[in-house]
């Protein structure tokens, strides 16, 4: 009989871990519920024959909480796909199996057959998509098993694919902004030696044709540019790198997007997409009846920005008589105003908590639809203001070192035709 590892939660919404035998999932997930667990995980247990050696395992792939190889334009399409196949009534299996047939990446291709085979098999979506880390962050699978638990998989598709349509907005004029400052750290170096080269070319031209005086000028240039340019520009592309490689950190590059690097149009996108997805699982949790802890854990592990999936994780509402309501996992997490948490507050007493959260979700979804359409000003603005800065600090340098120098050049010259 096979074996099974599963992740569930009891009654007190306390998280249990184990291994069960049961012929078929549906069986273990029957079984763990007759024990008073709900399952979040069911993982089946491979065992080797004797005749046949076991694989080697294979080498663990990073997981990320954000970071997906597939581009927010093509995991929209592909959940909107999702979404409508499942509203008209398809089962994930079938749905799975058509979209297979449906997307253009051969990685989605393959991952979509290998879950509409697990879903016939009765694996839980959620659990089929952690095979495929690359394709899938965390906080993807973290909305998909907190759907799964609440059942309103067709709506929550919806809600991502909003948040993936505005990402991908985000993204393109991100990386406008940052190949105009690769631009800039790479042409400044350039053209800033540009006129002590002159100079230099003139001081040492001993007379000649034009393109003598062309060579001696060009010679000028390159010694210019080595001397000075081009140290300028290692030093500044090594600070571009070292800038990457701290914000490839997962939990740094999440705090410096949250903050935004004091880009607070796009910090606050971050803040209320972010926000918005926890509230919307909340409320559809609390509305489904899941216990308020779990509701509260299930429903940080779908919000996208790993810093505020961390602080809302390490709110812990405590368990079975001692457990607090959702209105303190607001307020202890401190990333919502007191008026919010009151309303909240208000919803746990008068048995309104779904509704007013919805409507607390709604807000901030408004708020961030906002946020996106400022951001393209905001970004042409910043995409402004790094051209006039190395436009400036070239025209500068060019013109010191040529005012800077002639001169002296002058003065040579004069003196070797006397």
């Amino acid at each position: 009989m096979p074996t099974y590892r599963y992740r569930a939660v009891d009654f007190g919404g306390r998280v249990v871990s184990g291994e069960l035998e049961a012929l078929d999932v549906r069986e273990a997930q029957q079984r763990l519920a007759a024990q008073g667990l709900r399952a979040l995980q069911l993982t089946p247990e491979r065992t080797a024959s004797p005749q046949t050696p076991k694989p080697a395992a294979a080498p663990p792939t990073r997981r990320y909480w954000e970071h997906s190889r597939v581009s927010p334009h093509q995991m929209g399409f592909w959940l909107t796909q999702l979404r409508a196949m499942l509203k008209a009534g398809m089962s994930p299996a079938n749905a799975f199996e058509t979209l297979s047939q449906r997307v253009r990446r051969r990685d989605l291709q393959r991952a979509s057959a290998d879950i509409a085979q697990d879903a016939a098999r009765g694996v839980a979506v959620s659990d089929a998509m952690t095979k495929y880390p690359e394709l899938f962050p965390n906080f993807l699978i973290g909305s998909f098993r907190a759907a799964e638990q609440g059942g309103y998989l067709p709506e929550m598709l919806e809600r991502l694919s909003d948040y993936y349509e505005q990402h991908r907005v985000v993204r393109r004029w991100t990386r406008l902004t940052q190949g105009c400052l690769w631009h800039a750290v790479i042409l400044t170096p350039l053209v800033a030696p540009f006129g002590v080269g002159i100079m230099w070319g003139f001081s040492a031209f001993q007379g000649g044709d034009t393109a003598s005086a062309l060579q001696a000028i060009g010679a000028g240039v390159g010694k210019a540019f080595l001397r000075y340019g081009l140290p300028v520009m290692l030093i500044m592309v090594a600070l571009m790198l070292l800038g990457y490689l701290i914000a490839g950190s997962e939990r740094t590059g999440a705090r410096l997007r949250l903050h935004g690097l004091g880009f607070l149009a796009y910090a606050d996108w971050v803040r209320s997409q972010s926000l918005e997805l926890y509230l919307f699982h909340l409320g559809k949790l609390t509305q489904a009846g899941v216990y308020p802890a779990t509701a509260h854990t299930l429903a940080a592990g779908a919000v996208p920005n790993f810093a505020l999936a961390t602080t809302l994780q390490s709110v812990q509402l405590g368990r079975a008589e001692g457990a607090a309501h959702l209105d303190t996992a607001l307020e202890r997490s401190g990333l919502f105003p007191i008026e919010e948490v009151m309303m909240a507050r208000t919803g746990v007493q008068t048995g309104e908590l779904p509704r007013l959260l919805e409507h607390l979700a709604q807000m901030y979804r408004q708020r961030a639809a906002e946020r996106v359409q400022q951001l393209p000003r905001a970004f042409f603005h910043l995409i402004s203001l790094i051209s006039i800065i190395a436009t400036g600090i070239a025209i500068i340098t060019l013109a010191w070192g040529y005012y800077g120098n002639v001169f002296e050049a002058v003065d040579r010259f004069m003196g070797s035709d006397q």
